[in-house]
Order: C-alpha cells, then structure tokens, then sequence
C-alpha cells in the first residue's frame, strides 16, 4: 500500500502525458501557487505574445477609438515573411478595427499603424515597451512591436505577469477574449472579418479573461491565457508546443489534469 501511495504521487507530481510543449507554466495568480512547471525557466522567444504588451502600450497612451491610421509601405515592407494582413496599403482604418485586427488576427501591420496614431514610430515603440516591462518588474525584452522578431522574449513567469497587466486595462482584455469582430470602417469600404487566433476564446465553456497566441521559428507555436477555472484563475503558459493546434491541445491537458487532482 505504501508503495502504490509513493507511485501514485510520484506520478502527479509528473503532470498531464501526451504534452508536446517543451515550456508549460499554470499558475493560480491570486494566491501565486505555481502548480505546474515543466521546461526551462529563463529567457525564450514569444513571438506574438508580445502584442500583449504592445497594445497595452498603447491604450495607455489614450488611443482615439473613433480616428483612423493609414497604412503606410513602411509598414508592409517591415512585416514582411511575418503573418498574412488583409490591411492594404495607402488606405486609412479605423484604430478601433486595428486594435482588434492586432490583437484577434495577430496582425503585425496593425500593430506598428496604432504605434504610430500614439505617437510612437516603430523604435520608440519597442523602447516603451521595454519601458513598461521594466516598470511592471516583468523580466521580458523586446526588439521590435510585433513579436516578429526573435528577440522578444520573456521568461514564462513573467509572461504570468503579463497576463495580469493586460487584465488590468479593461478595454485591452474584452477585445482580446472576442471570438470574432467584423471591421465597421467608412461607408462603401470592404468590411474585414476577423476571428480570434486563441482557440479558447470561442469555448463558451472556458471563461476567459485575456489571451493571446504567437508564433516564430524560434518561439514555436505558442499561447499563453487567463481564465477561471475550477474555481480559480489560472495563468496558463505553453510555449514551442509542436503544432498550431498542439498548443491548446496541451494546455487543455493542463486544464484537465488540474481538475482531476482537485
């Protein structure tokens, strides 16, 4: 008897099977118990996870919702290689259709136009966002806004602590957890659909309070997400999972495998 009690815990300890991520993290944020960590601690690449700061950046900076941004060929020529926009250039958008498009499509040209309609051109971007991670304590560093490159990277307990700030700008976390946002533009412009590239932001099974998904050569396909479960809020990390959807398929083990040792 003694034996099986020994196996048994020694197998909780070793958390959910069948995880593909070579990082998780779950960590219940209102009494800071990590209960689950696998993979290295330090610094890794975060691809997308980044807008998460950046539009906390610059909804800080009191974005006009209502004005519009034109994209710009700087713009494109930057993102280029980075994920697909249907954002043309020369045409002017409304920053409250970037903002969803930048957080919900992950789209890279969204994210340097709503810089700019702040005041922030693509350096001084990057600079206030290391700015705020300083500020907020949070050990993550960026090279560029978008999560393009392979220098944005964060330790997984700081992208904990991103999570929570994000969550503290209220209109930053409603956008974030929509499953879609179909663009209102000008009258007589062609209207954009977007759908949320967090697969749990369409679960009405899983409340959600703000997420956001990335991916790099470096990064690999990741998410990282905030929501009540069980009883708690969680901060669920899962970073370089081996697949699109192998991201959420781990974190959804994480989730499941919590709930049963409950």
């Amino acid at each position: 008897m003694i034996a099986f009690t020994l196996v048994a815990s020694l197998l909780a300890l070793a958390g959910p099977t069948g995880l593909t991520a070579r990082t998780a993290l779950v960590v219940d944020v209102e009494s800071g118990e990590v209960l689950y960590q696998r993979g290295p601690r330090g610094y890794q690449a975060i691809a997308s996870i980044s807008k998460l700061m950046a539009m906390r950046v610059v909804l800080k900076r009191n974005l006009d919702l209502d004005a519009e941004t034109e994209m710009l060929k700087s713009d494109v020529e930057f993102t280029r290689g980075g994920s697909r926009s249907r954002l043309k250039t020369g045409r002017r958008y409304l920053n409250d259709d970037l903002l969803h498009a930048a957080l919900l499509g992950s789209d890279n040209r969204a994210v340097l136009a709503l810089g700019r309609a702040v005041g922030l051109p693509r350096a001084a971007f990057t600079a206030a966002m290391n700015q705020e991670a300083k500020a907020l304590g949070l050990a993550m560093r960026f090279g560029d806004p978008t999560g393009i490159s392979h220098d944005n990277q964060a330790t997984p307990q700081a992208l904990v602590g991103l999570l929570k700030a994000a969550a503290d700008v209220p209109l930053l976390a409603d956008v974030a957890r929509k499953a879609t946002h179909t663009t209102r533009g000008a009258k007589g412009r062609p209207r954009i659909t977007y759908v949320n590239t967090d697969a749990f932001a369409h679960q009405e099974s899983r409340d959600v309070i703000v997420g956001k998904t990335g991916f790099n050569s470096s990064a690999g396909w990741c998410v990282a997400v905030l929501m009540k479960s069980a009883g708690r809020k969680l901060a669920v990390i899962v970073l370089a999972s081996k697949s699109k959807t192998a991201r959420f398929g781990d974190a959804r083990r994480l989730l499941s495998w919590l709930e049963r040792r409950r």
